[in-house]
């Protein structure tokens, strides 16, 4: 048997087996939860409906260098004047609102 495959066809199973890989068609396996690892799947999350978002997500999840240097990222912004302006802006939104004026009767 000759089997005549072209690289395109290998490569776009290949992405489908990953695609089937991470979402199980099983309902539980251990504790009510899926085993879905999700650093085998890396690059596919680049090519999934989150797009790079979706692969910065991975990437910030399950790198504790990725982590260690967005939070040092987040200290710096925070020391910025653009950093507490927003600290400001969000601290002003979580406040309650202010009790209404009654207006007195005559």
């Amino acid at each position: 048997m000759n089997f005549d495959y072209q690289q395109n066809d290998i490569a776009a199973g290949m992405v489908k087996r990953g695609m089937a890989e991470e979402t199980p068609n099983i309902f539980a396996e251990r504790q009510g939860a899926a085993q879905v690892s999700p650093s085998t799947h890396l690059d596919m999350a680049s090519q999934r409906m989150a797009g790079p978002v979706g692969a910065r997500a991975l990437a910030l999840a399950s790198n504790p260098e990725e982590q260690k240097r967005t939070s040092m990222w987040m200290q710096q912004f925070g020391l910025s004047n653009q950093g507490m302006e927003f600290n400001q802006a969000k601290m002003m939104q979580m406040a309650p609102p202010a009790p209404a004026q009654e207006e007195p009767q005559q």
